[in-house]
């Protein structure tokens, strides 16, 4: 689904995944399920192009479950948060959300490793910028596209019926979350991208 002339949301993905164009190539903004990755490739190969980078939002499975199918079929350079980049690398265990549904999911889900890994610090696309958000997850991570000054904020806020919200459930730091939401709501971006809900356009 086409969500700018940029931007697009690639369909059938458990979380939303987005491709966008930029002058240095296709990017790839998170890499869903372990399921989501056949949904991803076959995307960019009716496409005819690959993606050049993977921007991951967080380090829950549902955002990085296809990471490694990805990465081995395109070969892209893949920026993670900088204090989750342990996890994702496979050297250190997620740290659940409080609630018994996170940690349900946490034991069932799990995410191949995925080596070669760059902090989102050291990003360095022109028209990307990281914008930091954590609350959701320890390094929680937005990235902002000025071309189409659009806000890809994973799950820092989710989007129901036009309204930002918090999923109380996954997030493990509520005070830091509600910060990183008024953040995101004070930023001058005229589309909000979150991994769960619709496109929200201010």
């Amino acid at each position: 689904m086409k969500v700018t002339e940029n931007i697009e949301l690639i369909d059938g993905t458990m979380a939303n995944c987005y491709s966008v164009k930029t002058e240095s190539g296709e990017i790839l903004i998170d890499a869903g399920t372990k399921g989501s990755a056949k949904k991803i490739i076959s995307f960019y190969e009716m496409k005819g192009s690959k993606p050049v980078a993977v921007l991951v939002t967080h380090y829950h499975p549902d955002h990085v479950g296809g990471l490694k199918a990805v990465n081995d079929a395109f070969h892209p350079q893949i920026y993670v948060p900088d204090a989750e980049i342990q996890v994702i690398s496979g050297q250190e265990k997620m740290k659940p959300a409080p609630s018994m549904l996170s940690k349900m999911v946490a034991g069932m889900m799990k995410s191949s490793p995925v080596e070669g890994l760059k902090k989102a610090s050291e990003l360095n696309i022109p028209g990307i910028s990281v914008v930091e958000t954590p609350g959701h997850t320890p390094g929680s991570t937005s990235y902002y596209f000025e071309p189409d000054s659009a806000l890809f904020v994973g799950d820092a806020v989710v989007i129901s019926k036009g309204q930002t919200g918090i999923n109380k459930a996954f997030t493990l730091d509520m005070v830091k979350a509600q910060e990183s939401r008024k953040k995101i709501e004070n930023h001058p971006a005229s589309f909000l991208l979150s991994g769960h809900g619709e496109p929200l356009k201010r």
